[in-house]
């Protein structure tokens, strides 16, 4: 449970975090789009006060009408235009114009009052197979591209026609759906459209001349209009002006603008978008804003994701601090137990080492008692007692390699053949299994090995040429290693049965084999030397 407490802790952190993090994530998000949707809805409303104010330039160009009694002289309305100086005061208006109701001996006239008022020289135009006739006979200011509309039959095509009949049945302002002005005549084209405000003259006595309005209908005031300057004029300025616009009378009159440069933004297309459809002067607008490539959003979103990966970063680090204080504990306690287990098998070894030294001295001093017993001079028990005690010498280093656990049974073989007979020694063979022998084992069959390497030396003739050694051994299947000595000496063995098997090696061998290991030796001897049979169970071995 401790160890998974650094885990939990940092879990339990994490989480909280990161819920905070997600609400104050989705609260910036949320902030962000209520924003945008300011910003849009800013946009929409400026464009509808600004086409307000300009309704508001027709009524008041219609007053002037109504004060004079429709008599107004292109000298009249020249400065009452001017005086209002759109160009400044009403930006994104082409311009302010009147249209008069004509019939066929008044259209034979506006030739020679165009001519008078402006210098044109030109007629109604086009042909139109309409029963009305509505001819441009004033447009302020008089630029090159107001000028091209003087003595345009505005009846005369379709979209005009359908808002000016609109405006005249219902008295008030309506703009007609998108149109190409006549004022186009560059590269830079853009699409336009009008608005119509009707003009009810003294009551003249004839039939309406559009059906369902009223008879003393006498004209309309009228103001083209470019839609990108007209709502550049309406967002100049603005936050608004970043965003991307379309805008539809009926069709699209502009498309994906940005009035402060810069492109719509695809990448926030998506998330983004705000769509309104507003009356305004007697026709449905819809708008669709979506962002810009210029439009930034809030700083909410990146602090959230600070946030979180600040909560992290502490969660993380309460969990590392936890984690290296468990551990820190843990080693505490592993330091203190090693020590305990060093102490404790510092006693052990120390015993361990006392109760060795008493069966080495044992067997050392037992070795002594019989060597000296079978010796018939100093000479002889020197040189044999010598022998012996390096035989085990030879296997406790063996066992010194191997760390002081086990050694290996051919390793030991190899080593007591090659101290006996001399390391050029190489007429015999050793199979068998890889067996591992226990400290016991090692040390009774290093003597029995020297033992037995000492008597083939001595009785056999093993190191002469000719003669061999055989040395296999095998684990039977009821758990005993069984293990074959047999010598083959091409004159045989010198010395008798006797002799070898009473002297103190055997006797020797056989307390090891059977005193100590519990196994059994036996041996026979023929005519080309000793065969030696071992067997140990595999239990004494370890």
């Amino acid at each position: 449970m401790r160890n998974k407490l650094p885990l939990t802790v940092f879990l339990v952190a994490a989480a909280i975090g990161l819920s905070l993090t997600l609400s104050a994530y989705w609260a910036g998000r949320q902030a962000n789009h209520l924003r945008f949707e300011r910003l849009a809805d800013d946009a929409i409303d400026r464009i509808e006060l600004k086409l307000a104010q300009h309704v508001s330039l027709l009524i008041a160009t219609r007053s002037l009408f109504d004060a004079l009694e429709g008599e107004v002289s292109h000298k009249q309305f020249r400065n009452f235009i001017g005086n209002l100086d759109i160009s400044q005061n009403y930006a994104g208006v082409q311009g302010i114009g009147y249209a008069d109701i004509l019939d066929d001996e008044e259209a034979g006239n506006v030739g020679a009052v165009l001519e008078e008022n402006y210098g044109v020289d030109r007629d109604v135009f086009p042909e139109s197979g309409q029963a009305v006739r509505t001819a441009i006979i004033m447009l302020e200011p008089p630029d090159v591209r107001n000028q091209r509309a003087l003595g345009y039959d505005m009846f005369s095509e379709e979209t005009r026609r359908t808002a000016m009949v609109a405006a005249a049945q219902s008295g008030e302002a309506h703009v007609t759906a998108k149109v190409e002005l006549l004022q186009e005549f560059d590269d830079k084209k853009q699409a336009g459209f009008l608005i119509y405000l009707p003009y009810f003259g003294p009551e003249l006595v004839r039939e309406p001349a559009i059906a369902g309005a009223r008879p003393d209908l006498r004209g309309f005031v009228f103001a083209p209009f470019r839609a990108s300057d007209f709502i550049i004029a309406a967002l100049e300025h603005t936050p608004a002006a970043r965003l991307s616009l379309s805008v539809y009378i009926g069709e699209p009159v502009v498309e994906n603008q940005v009035f402060a440069g810069g492109a719509s933004s695809e990448e926030l297309r998506g998330e983004y978008m705000v769509e309104r459809m507003v009356q305004m002067a007697g026709r449905d607008w819809f708008f669709r804003v979506v962002p810009s490539e210029i439009f930034k959003e809030g700083p909410e979103t990146g602090v959230a994701l600070l946030l979180g990966a600040v909560s992290l970063l502490m969660a993380a680090a309460l969990a590392a601090s936890l984690r290296s204080q468990s551990r820190a504990i843990a080693a505490y306690r592993e330091v203190s137990r090693i020590s305990q287990e060093a102490s404790a098998q510092k006693d052990f070894l120390l015993q361990e080492m006392k109760h060795r030294i008493k069966n080495s001295i044992a067997r050392v001093l037992a070795i002594a008692r019989q060597t000296a017993a079978s010796s018939e001079d100093l000479g002889e028990f020197t040189d044999s007692f010598t022998k012996r005690l390096q035989a085990m010498a030879a296997s406790q280093d063996l066992l010194t390699r191997s760390h002081g656990e086990t050694a290996q049974l051919s390793s030991l073989l190899e080593g007591e053949l090659f101290q006996v007979f001399g390391e050029e020694f190489d007429d015999y063979t050793c199979e068998g299994p890889d067996v591992r022998l226990g400290i016991k084992a090692t040390q009774a069959l290093g003597l029995v090995f020297h033992e037995l390497a000492t008597n083939a030396l001595k009785y056999a003739g093993m190191a002469q040429s000719g003669n061999r050694l055989d040395i296999h051994w095998q684990m039977t299947a009821d758990g005993m290693l069984e293990l074959t000595w047999r010598e083959q000496a091409e004159n045989g063995a010198d010395g008798s049965e006797e002799a070898a098997s009473t002297g103190f090696g055997t006797k020797l061998m056989k307390s090891l084999v059977e005193g100590e290991l519990g196994g059994n030796l036996e041996s026979q001897f023929d005519g080309s030397g000793l065969l030696a049979t071992i067997k140990i169970p595999q239990a004494a071995l370890a």
